[in-house]
Parts: C-alpha cells; structure tokens; sequence
C-alpha cells in the first residue's frame, strides 16, 4: 500500500504517482522519513507487496476436465467389464450391474456440473434415469413388473412432492416449478403403454397416479392459465 501526502489517501497496488492528484506517493520507507502521522495510519499496513485485487486461487481442475476425467474412468470400467466377461463368461455376471451402475453414476455427475445451479433439473434426470435402471433390471431378472407396477407411479408421485416441498422452501414462483410437475405428468400418463402392452397386470397405482396428475394438470389450466403459459414459453422459448 502507498500514501500520497497531498490527498491524505492510501492507495492499494503498485502505482508510480497519486491517480488523484498525479503528485509523488510514498511507500513504507517513505512515510517514515516524512514522519507521517501514525495516528492516521497504520504504518505496518503499507506492505511493499500488497495488491489492489485480491488473489484468487487458480483452479486446479475445471469442470470440462473433472467430466473427462469421469468419462474415461467410465470406460476403463466398461473395457474391463467385457473383457473380463468375455474370457470367465457366466462367472463374471456382475459385469453387467457393474456397467450399469457405472453409467448410472456418471450420469449422474453429469447432471449435477451441468445443472448444480438447479436442484429441481437434476431431481428430474435422476427421477429419468432411475425409471430407466430399475426398468432394465426388472428386464434382465426375469421381469416380474415390479418396476412398471409399483415403482413407476410412487416415484413419480415422491418426486412431485419433494419438487414441491423445495419450490416451497426456496420460495419459487409457480412458474419456476410447474414444469417439473408437468413432466411428472406426461410420464405418468406414459404408463398407458405399459397397461396397453400388458406388462403392468396390476394398474392401480397406474391408473391412480394418471387420475391424480390429470386433476392437477387441469386445476393449473383452469386456475393458473396465465402462469402455466409462461412457464410454457420460457420452456420452449416462444
């Protein structure tokens, strides 16, 4: 830090004269020699070496690079995954939960760098990827329905709440979270294919869910029209 002796200031950073007056400025030594009055100052704050801005640490790794990092680690495992598949075969039949649950987690890093500023888009591509893993282990153990029964219509059910209880807390506005509740609603009323193709033999919790959303879904058109447009048109950007 220096001190101009004209402008009684001190000014932060390396400078060569006062940028009010443009006059000769002083360092530590300086104010020594001209017996500047310590009560104004403190001469130990006049460092040589202080700064105008703050320094900032460089970062040591960015979020492109940590996503990298991640993807290659997703592909070692899947290379040791088939390979060691390939040459134990059915002694190696962890391999495919292994490379599921890999994917599943870098998906979910993804998620959470792409949209950490939202916690309302990553619950909803975690609600996205969880239907799809439980649906494919349903698949690949026999597909016994639990997954389009039961575990479908409560996750979507569980996750509205939570999207809910959130807005609530952060006190968003309605449009800032009808849309997650509306893509709660379309999957729901995705379940219909499900029902049709005849793999949920047990559609109450289906058919449930699909009555409840479509009440809430006409309730938003009738009583918060305006709201839901707008949410609408910052969605699809018209």
């Amino acid at each position: 830090m220096l001190y101009c002796p004209k402008c009684k200031i001190a000014i932060r950073g390396k400078k060569q004269c006062c940028p009010l007056c443009q006059g000769k400025i002083l360092d530590k030594d300086g104010m020594k020699r001209a017996a500047i009055d310590e009560d104004i100052y403190d001469i130990d704050d006049f460092e040589d070496d202080d700064e105008a801005f703050p320094i900032l640490n460089e970062r040591k790794i960015t979020g492109v690079t940590f996503i990298r990092i991640c993807t290659f680690l997703l592909a070692i495992v899947i290379v040791v995954c088939v390979a060691l598949r390939y040459l134990f075969g059915e002694m190696m039949s962890w391999t495919g939960a292994t490379i599921l649950g890999s994917i599943v987690v870098w998906l979910d890093i993804i998620a959470i760098m792409k949209y950490r500023y939202n916690i309302l888009k990553v619950l909803a591509v975690e609600v996205v990827v969880a239907i799809i893993v439980d649906y494919y282990i349903d698949k690949m153990t026999g597909f016994y329905g639990w997954s389009v029964t039961w575990m479908i219509p409560f996750c979507l059910i569980g996750h509205t709440i939570v999207t809910y209880i959130i807005a609530k807390a952060m006190k968003l506005r309605f449009e800032e979270y009808i849309t997650y509740i509306g893509f709660d609603a379309v999957l729901s009323f995705a379940q219909i294919f499900f029902i049709w193709k005849g793999e949920n033999t047990l559609p109450y919790a289906a058919v449930f869910t699909m009555a409840g959303f479509a009440i809430v879904m006409v309730a938003a058109i009738i009583f918060r029209f305006r709201e839901l447009r707008s949410a609408a048109g910052r969605m699809f950007n018209v």
